[in-house]
């Protein structure tokens, strides 16, 4: 098995291992240790079914039951799984999608922070990928957080935002409406990751709406400061699908976001889940 570093800004090429017969405990923990470095690991050439990505994910920490309730499920294709297994495609059947998140691009968001407990991280395998476009671009946000002014930091160590997500959408959602029946959930900022003991930028565009506590018009200026992490080239790298990628991301310390590709070609990935722990915060040594 070899490992490669992607870029600065994190991620890893994993090669010369076939998950479905080399995932022993010896060669699990080195692709979970190279994940907690990296924050992102790519390995090549699988031939997976759901049953090995859920042999994987419980390798890596344990299968998580995705947060979107069972009743608004019906196109996802996890039905068999119970939650465990999600396809994401723009393929339709008889005009009926076969999954979610079908075409265009999705901006920088953690899976699951609108939960009271998020993943610990999400693992993608391609099926179909297009022949452009597309591209899994990531976030590196402990370098986001430590980009930070030790001003920023000292003003946000104590604050904490509302993530929330509609499924019935993939946009921001607005606050002005009955937000109760809506998946959301209030994490800190600044989170301490529960296996490195770093500290993380914990906020994005798609998912962090407000920050408790300040007005509304204090809460937008300073999520729109945080947000410029998206435009820093240095802290952000991508991944270019190939059919038979598996990728995992650390929802922790890794935003991402879809590139935009074209809607004619088909594009299939199944996603699990890694389960996770609460998020905490702690304070912050300036």
């Amino acid at each position: 098995m070899q490992i490669d570093p992607i870029s600065p800004a994190g991620g890893a090429v994993v090669t010369g291992i076939d998950l479905k017969t080399d995932l022993s405990p010896e060669n699990a923990n080195s692709i979970r240790n190279a994940f907690l470095e990296y924050g992102v690991i790519a390995i090549r050439d699988q031939n997976m079914e759901a049953d090995d990505q859920i042999k994987f994910c419980n390798a890596m920490g344990g299968i998580a039951v995705r947060g979107k309730p069972a009743n608004q499920r019906a196109n996802d294709g996890d039905s068999a799984y119970n939650g465990a297994v999600h396809i994401v495609t723009n393929l339709t059947e008889d005009g009926k999608p076969l999954g979610s998140f079908g075409d265009g691009e999705v901006w920088f968001h953690h899976d699951g922070s609108f939960q009271e407990i998020p993943y610990a991280a999400t693992v993608l395998y391609g099926i179909s990928v297009t022949s452009t476009g597309g591209e899994t671009a990531f976030a590196n946000m402990f370098m986001a957080f430590d980009r930070l002014s030790d001003e920023m930091k000292k003003q946000i160590e104590e604050l904490k935002g509302l993530n929330i997500y509609d499924y019935a959408s993939t946009g921001r959602v607005a606050l002005d409406q009955d937000i109760s029946n809506i998946n959301h959930w209030v994490h800190p900022l600044v989170i301490r990751h529960p296996d490195t003991g770093r500290r993380a930028l914990y906020v994005s565009p798609l998912m962090t709406a407000r920050v408790e506590g300040i007005p509304a018009a204090e809460s937008d200026a300073l999520l729109n400061e945080l947000f410029t992490f998206q435009d820093d080239e240095e802290i952000i790298f991508e991944h270019k699908w190939e059919a038979g990628d598996l990728v995992m991301m650390d929802n922790r310390s890794i935003t991402h976001a879809r590139r935009n590709f074209p809607a004619g070609e088909p594009r299939m990935l199944r996603r699990t889940m890694v389960e996770g722990v609460p998020l905490e915060a702690d304070d912050i040594a300036i």
